[in-house]
């Protein structure tokens, strides 16, 4: 039996239609805490850029920037990564020469470089205010957790190939990727939620949509990849549902005779 639920944010218990929880969700994460199983969120998202009334539904733990920071039940982190200073520094000195759009995250902040069509689209898409600008030759280069590069797909791979070779980088929409350290990902998030939490991986379920959720997907017992999730994330899943603004979470949970 399932006891313990992993969930992504954008596009899975936020959908994109409006940015908001549906009230299915709000109602189908209100029956899994009666029913005593433990509920998580697993995103790319920074901590700090999590709207504050996620935190008034019970979640027990955090898995934020793809696995790069897991924390308790009180936003407590108990494991935090950082991208690797030379990869930082590589970055920096590729983009004077060849300057891009790309955005940064640490514990405190969430910033971003220069601002172009690519980004502003990618913010409204997310209902997100775009982040300050801010020049990241002015930060420590050893705090920052994760990127965004504002980048094509043939751009991303060269990057990761030559430029950030101790990174890795996943896309889940078109007009960005996330980049974090080549160890890091929410599967990775979730083994350590579960040793912290002794939790048994073979009694777990994942819910996501995009490229940076096939690790759980892949490795969870059950994973749920929601209506609108592309086939590339889909063909990982146990189950299709529907979309976050369909009823998704409620409409596989009732699948699985969860609730």
């Amino acid at each position: 039996m399932i006891d313990s639920f992993f969930f992504d944010f954008d596009g899975t218990l936020q959908g994109f239609e409006n940015h908001k929880i549906s009230d299915s969700t709000i109602e189908a994460l209100k029956l899994l805490k009666q029913k005593n199983k433990k509920i998580y969120i697993a995103t790319g998202r920074n901590m700090v850029d999590m709207p504050e009334h996620i935190f008034e539904y019970g979640f027990d733990g955090y898995i934020n920037n793809n696995g790069g920071m897991c924390s308790d039940e009180n936003r407590q982190s108990f494991f935090v990564d950082y991208i690797n200073p030379n990869d930082i520094e590589a970055l920096l000195q590729y983009d004077e020469e060849n300057p891009f759009s790309f955005s940064y995250m640490t514990k405190e902040a969430f910033s971003i470089n220069r601002v172009n069509e690519n980004v502003e689209k990618s913010f409204a898409y997310f209902g997100m205010e775009v982040p300050e600008v801010v020049d990241p030759r002015t930060l420590p280069k050893d705090n920052i957790m994760q990127m965004n590069f504002f980048v094509n797909e043939e751009q991303e791979e060269y990057l990761m190939k030559n430029v950030l070779t101790n990174s890795v980088g996943t896309r889940w929409i078109e007009y960005f990727a996330d980049i974090n350290p080549k160890d890091i990902s929410k599967m990775r998030g979730i083994e350590r939620v579960a040793e912290r939490h002794q939790l048994d991986l073979s009694k777990t379920m994942a819910f996501g949509d995009g490229g940076n959720d096939i690790s759980m997907l892949k490795g969870c017992k059950i994973g749920v990849a929601m209506g609108d999730a592309k086939e590339n994330v889909r063909e990982f899943a146990d189950y299709v549902t529907t979309s976050a603004d369909n009823h998704g979470i409620w409409n596989a949970l009732k699948h699985f005779e969860i609730i």
